[in-house]
């Protein structure tokens, strides 16, 4: 995709509660301190190359953007219209990479999403570090390819984090472990990504690691399922409302005795470029990711997950919201010859 035709773009999909505000992006006051003028003759200097740069990049910049409406008034072909808006992001860019109040607030993750140069460092710190360690955890880990064939996957478009609801803390790291009490409500999930117009994406979570007993090994099961949400730069944070829940929310539950399980979160673009809606789908827990995205042509392009391991909260889970029995895995202890039928120890002495 062009980069000029990106647009950085936040959604949360959070629990349902009251509406989510819709903005261009959340920002907190910038604690730049601009240095004093007079005092250092070189950073004198130095600002001056910088602002007449800018003045160089705003004017070509303006005069890009007169050419990109007259293409797009005579309707000129895609490749002209989408070569010129590259070449006009690429200029906004340049105009401010250099101000050093940019820098500052990029080093603090301090983004003004309305701007191309925020775009910009923002997705080079994402592709910098976190997309790395995002997907050496995805394939150390094996939920590439057990979840879906890394061919289908790539290099991820767009960053999908998940965080505890109600928790304010950042982000989950890529295959931490969780308390999976903190996952009991619907958890919060920020997409970030690129794109201009529109899309239609589809939210899965998954557990990659539930017990099928009656052939000794594992399956997947869908925890959560919401299709047609929107992203673009007109509408950054979606609400339930804005989508389709094909299946509701339930929360991690590894039974005891199971091995760690992995719970991933899948965004997938739908069909027609994010335009087509999915309608009439009979979702099921059973389903396979895989056999899911192919069904209803949907292409990933976020991804993360977590773990999680049993402990009491679990069982409250299967007895209050799945309202089943209370599962539990493993070997089955060994008799013991010892014991008698009413549970205390045999004497191994017969005549004492």
């Amino acid at each position: 995709m062009n980069a000029a035709s990106r647009v950085f773009t936040v959604a949360r999909f959070g629990r349902p509660a009251a509406a989510l505000p819709r903005a261009f992006s959340v920002r907190q006051q910038s604690t730049y301190k601009r240095p004093a003028t007079g005092v250092n003759p070189a950073y004198d200097e130095a600002l001056k190359i910088i602002n007449a740069y800018k003045i160089k990049k705003t004017a070509e910049a303006e005069a890009v953007s007169k050419e990109l409406k007259e293409a797009e008034a005579k309707s000129a072909s895609a490749e002209e219209i989408g070569a010129l808006k590259q070449r006009f992001f690429m200029l906004a860019v340049e105009t401010e990479i250099n101000d050093s109040e940019v820098l500052w607030n990029a080093k603090q993750g301090n983004y003004d999403l309305s701007k191309p140069v925020y775009l910009h460092l923002k997705e080079q710190a994402w592709r910098a570090r976190p997309l790395e360690v995002l997907m050496q955890r995805l394939l150390q880990m094996f939920v590439l390819p057990d979840l879906l064939d890394p061919r289908d996957v790539g290099t991820p478009e767009a960053q999908l984090s998940i965080t505890l609801p109600g928790s304010g803390d950042a982000p989950i790291e890529p295959g931490a472990v969780i308390d999976p009490k903190g996952a009991r409500e619907q958890l919060d999930i920020e997409l970030t990504t690129f794109h201009d117009e529109p899309r239609l994406h589809t939210l899965v979570m998954v557990d990659i690691d539930e017990p099928l007993v009656e052939q000794q090994t594992f399956r997947e099961q869908f925890h959560w399922v919401v299709a047609n949400v929107p992203y673009s730069k007109a509408q950054t944070k979606a609400g339930p409302a804005d989508g389709d829940v094909l299946l509701p929310y339930i929360p991690p539950h590894p039974a005891q005795g199971t091995p760690t399980h992995r719970y991933a979160v899948v965004a997938f673009e739908q069909s027609e470029n994010g335009q087509k809606r999915i309608e009439g789908v009979d979702a099921s827990r059973d389903l396979v990711l895989r056999d899911f995205a192919a069904q209803n042509e949907l292409r990933p392009v976020g991804i993360s997950f977590f773990r999680a391991n049993w402990n009491e909260s679990v069982d409250e889970v299967y007895r209050d919201i799945l309202k089943l029995p209370v599962p539990s895995y493993g070997q089955m202890p060994r008799a013991r010859s010892d014991i008698g039928p009413d549970g205390r120890k045999i004497n191994a002495y017969a005549n004492y």
